[in-house]
């Protein structure tokens, strides 16, 4: 397991090395030009960091002259102007392409393994700052959240870098987002082993890894709800129901430490409304827990 950074100099030079390596340096021909969109995406991951606003981050970066200067600011943007930015930054495809720099970056710091393990699950986040205390005094049934963000990722198990993230809604069936989410991991690095819980196990999930991606071992549970006490009648089910490799599936612990870990350093409730800029939001946060570790 890789420490996390906690100064917010060296998160921001991190960030705004991945984003130079990636974004162009303006969004269009006719940009004003008084800060490059690597700047605006680093400020973006310190806002996260410190768990603020828009406001806030301006607020920071007003008082602090050495935050300004290691990422080059010679103007301070205003809130809307990062608001904008995280709209246009963190849709699926640049959120792609800025987690492959940062996959590559681990590998110049001879993080990643000869054959990595990694884990899939998948976790809410609060969209609500109501405490649990205030909910039982005033009865669940006022406060209860009938649907929120959903997030599946893909964990390295050595570093606790999160390889993959697919963002959806809760309460949900967790298989589903297992193909998208190990489709992006395995453009990052090359599993040699994934480790699953009950939620995913079906047969084209075991396919997708060994047959498609080339992934030599699949250890996921047979579902009790699927099958009964009958045997499964596909190949990979019917292996993980004669011989289940309990020791190597002691290991997806780390996924569950994971994200104890993303939620400790950077809270479990979103500050964003919609549905499209908790997405965002939600993607900025796995950039953030890996630009940490990478530092």
């Amino acid at each position: 397991m890789r420490a996390m950074t906690k100064s917010p100099l060296r998160l921001a030079r991190e960030a705004l090395a991945v984003g130079q390596a990636v974004l162009p340096a303006y969004s269009g021909r006719f940009s004003r030009r008084d800060y490059t969109q690597p700047q605006l995406f680093a400020v973006l991951v310190l806002k996260v960091f410190l768990k603020t606003d828009f406001r806030g981050v301006v607020a920071i970066l007003k008082d602090w002259p050495s935050l300004r200067s290691a990422l080059g600011l010679k103007k301070i943007p205003h809130y809307s102007t990062l608001c904008y930015a995280q709209e246009r930054l963190l849709d699926q495809g640049t959120f792609d392409r800025l987690l492959q720099a940062v996959w590559k970056r681990a590998g110049v710091l001879k993080l990643v393994d000869e054959k990595p393990e990694v884990a899939v699950d998948a976790t809410g986040l609060e969209t609500r700052h109501v405490s649990a205390h205030y909910t039982n005094r005033r009865g669940k049934l006022s406060f209860e959240q009938v649907t929120w963000p959903k997030l599946t990722v893909v964990l390295h198990g050595s570093t606790h870098l999160f390889a993959g993230a697919v963002v959806g809604r809760g309460p949900s069936q967790d298989s589903p987002a297992f193909t998208p989410a190990m489709r992006q991991a395995a453009g990052n690095l090359h599993p040699d082993q994934v480790l699953g819980d009950k939620g995913y196990d079906a047969e084209h999930n075991h396919r997708l890894c060994r047959e498609e991606l080339g992934i030599r071992s699949t250890i996921i549970p047979v579902n009790p709800r699927n099958t009964g006490r009958r045997w499964p009648k596909t190949y990979y089910r019917r292996q993980m129901r004669k011989r289940f490799p309990k020791h190597e599936y002691g290991q997806r612990w780390q996924v569950e430490s994971g994200f104890s870990r993303h939620k400790r350093r950077l809270g479990s409730a979103l500050t964003a409304r919609s549905d499209a800029t908790q997405c965002s939001e939600i993607l900025l946060r796995v950039l953030v827990h890996n630009l940490l570790i990478l530092r």
